[in-house]
């Protein structure tokens, strides 16, 4: 059972959801467009685990491909490398990557965004519904994977449900979080996401040390958990 936490773990660091959560941020009256967003995504992970659970048996042939398509050692030897990249920033030798972000940045502006930002930017809840069920409610690797280790569990029908509606809550955490502090303190939540608009600009290297340390963890994790099972 509790790799298949790890999992949702893993799977709520998802870089397409931390995208479109920041660009959402960034634009007038998030705390609506993070909500339908958030409905999408549950709504069409939670429908996809529950056929992929009772209807598919875990569809453990498909799913059982995909999990040995990356070997434990091979998340092992990436979790390693995430960590010597994130201890190299941490040792403030990380010059170089400073200047590329600036000539990264700067040829960034110059480019229109991607379709689906551009569809974040100008959407209503309405459609951030849509690209949360289409983006990030559908199955990839890491939830098949955590559907089929739950399906092999022979859990009773609801506490297979219960763990299935906390993977998502869990996997979906970064939209959570976000949409919990609106509802609770709206004012100050305004005020924290304005000094996270300029802590964005201004540390990215910081940002890339912490999610190098944290995808480097749950890699290693992930990987001695295959390795032993």
């Amino acid at each position: 059972m509790g790799a298949i936490f790890l999992l949702a773990i893993w799977a709520a660091i998802y870089p397409t959801l931390l995208a479109c959560v920041t660009v959402i941020l960034l634009l007038p009256r998030p705390e609506r467009l993070l909500l339908g967003f958030w409905l999408g995504a549950m709504a069409m992970s939670v429908t996809c685990g529950l056929i992929v659970v009772f209807a598919l048996g875990g569809s453990s042939g498909a799913t059982t491909t995909t999990r040995h398509s990356i070997s434990p050692i091979a998340e092992i030897t990436l979790g390693a490398i995430l960590l010597l990249l994130a201890l190299v920033f941490f040792s403030g030798r990380n010059a170089r990557y400073n200047a590329r972000v600036e000539r990264r940045h700067e040829k960034k502006a110059a480019k229109p965004p991607s379709k689906m930002m551009q569809l974040l930017r100008r959407g209503t809840p309405r459609t951030t519904f849509v690209i949360g069920a289409l983006v990030i409610g559908t199955p990839g690797v890491t939830y098949l994977t955590a559907m089929d280790l739950l399906a092999r569990q022979h859990l009773s029908t609801l506490a297979a449900v219960l763990v299935l509606l906390a993977w998502n809550l869990i996997m979906l955490l970064l939209l959570e979080v976000p949409i919990i502090f609106y509802a609770v303190a709206p004012g100050g939540t305004a005020s924290a996401v304005a000094s996270f608009k300029d802590w964005l600009t201004r540390d990215e290297g910081r940002i890339t040390y912490w999610c190098a340390l944290i995808a480097g963890v749950a890699l290693l994790a992930i990987g001695v958990v295959h390795l032993a099972s």
